[in-house]
């Protein structure tokens, strides 16, 4: 006798076997996408970067300037040890808001990377406010180096020391000027700390850099100037201008007889001058980490480190979890030296 659903279970078992089948079918498949999507994203952020054509080293000054001279240094000797190619691109303008913003607005992948000049940036800062663009908008990876200025006067004047100089000051308080390379650049407020701790007069006239600067000084129309040494230290060699002093914590390798301010006994005057390799906010710690090793092996090198000199740069020795502290201290110096020394917002335009 038949009996019709016996007959029927195999079917009904076959069925629902092959949909079970296709369910467990669909579910490997997805879980096998997800895997396949997932898994590689991790390990491969570090592995393949830097992976593009080239990286972009921006920077606020024009070509030919000492800042020029250490970013195509950098440039080089970053790209060996990256196995990539760095390009330095020039944004000058606007006391250095044009290559700053240009960085900070740039995608935070690890392909920008902008050498900022800590103390002009603070500096302007402190004389004019919060601006459009800051240090605040970056992640720093660390410290390049320093570039101290130094205090020169015309080798004609017969000075050959800070004593001397403040003597000739102090004698006729009203009869000299001194030469800045602009309103409200560090070369100014330098030039305007060193007459609050020798309680001497000057009248400063501002320049468009030192190039303008430089020449008014050797000619004797003004009688002390703090410049870079990459721009002074020629002239120093010609026996244009002589060399007083170092603004800055220690002597310079390349002035080793030249004494800083503080060993005079001259406060305010150890500016650390520093330049730092920084990237767009939100840049991957694990990119940055990369860029931090490339920078190190290329500070150690010490074809790099006689380079940097020749432009009167020191390596540093400032980290990048350091220099948001470093920032923060020149931003509280500036600003109060600013109000000490009545700098008004209008000086700086």
């Amino acid at each position: 006798m038949n009996h019709p659903h016996t007959a029927a279970a195999p079917h009904a078992r076959g069925h629902e076997t092959s949909a079970t089948r296709r369910r467990l079918l669909a579910a490997g498949c997805a879980l096998a996408a997800t895997f396949a999507v997932a898994v590689p994203i991790a390990p491969a952020v570090a592995a393949d970067y830097p992976a593009q054509a080239s990286i972009q080293l921006v920077i606020s000054f024009p070509p030919g300037g000492a800042t020029d001279v250490l970013a195509r240094e950098l440039a080089v000797k970053m790209g060996e040890a990256l196995n990539q190619s760095i390009v330095v691109v020039n944004r000058p303008g606007a006391a250095g808001l044009i290559g700053m913003q240009t960085a900070a607005r740039a995608a935070p992948d690890g392909y920008t990377l902008y050498i900022s000049s800590v103390g002009s940036s603070t500096i302007n800062e402190a004389i004019n406010g919060k601006q459009r663009v800051s240090l605040d908008d970056l992640d720093a990876v660390g410290g390049i180096a320093s570039a101290p200025h130094i205090l020169v006067v015309p080798s004609e004047s017969g000075i050959k020391d800070v004593k001397t100089l403040v003597e000739r000051l102090k004698a006729k308080p009203d009869g000299y000027n001194y030469a800045s390379m602009g309103a409200g650049t560090l070369s100014n407020l330098e030039g305007e700390i060193f007459k609050e701790q020798t309680g001497v007069k000057a009248l400063q006239i501002p320049y468009k850099g030192s190039s303008q600067a430089l020449p008014e000084v050797i000619t004797g129309s003004s009688i002390f100037f703090f410049d870079s040494p990459s721009s002074s230290l020629p002239q120093q060699k010609a026996g244009r201008i002589n060399v007083l002093a170092v603004a800055a914590a220690k002597r310079l390798n390349s002035l080793p007889e030249v004494p800083t301010f503080k060993e005079l006994g001259i406060k305010g005057l150890e500016s650390e001058n520093l330049f730092a390799l920084m990237v767009p906010k939100g840049t991957p710690p694990d990119r940055i980490a990369i860029l931090d090793k490339a920078l190190k092996k290329v500070q150690a090198d010490l074809a790099f480190r006689k380079a940097i000199e020749v432009p009167g740069f020191e390596v540093s020795d400032i980290s990048g979890p350091d220099t948001p502290r470093f920032v923060h201290d020149q931003r509280v110096f500036w600003k109060e030296k600013v109000e000490s020394l009545h700098i008004a917002p209008s000086a700086a335009q």
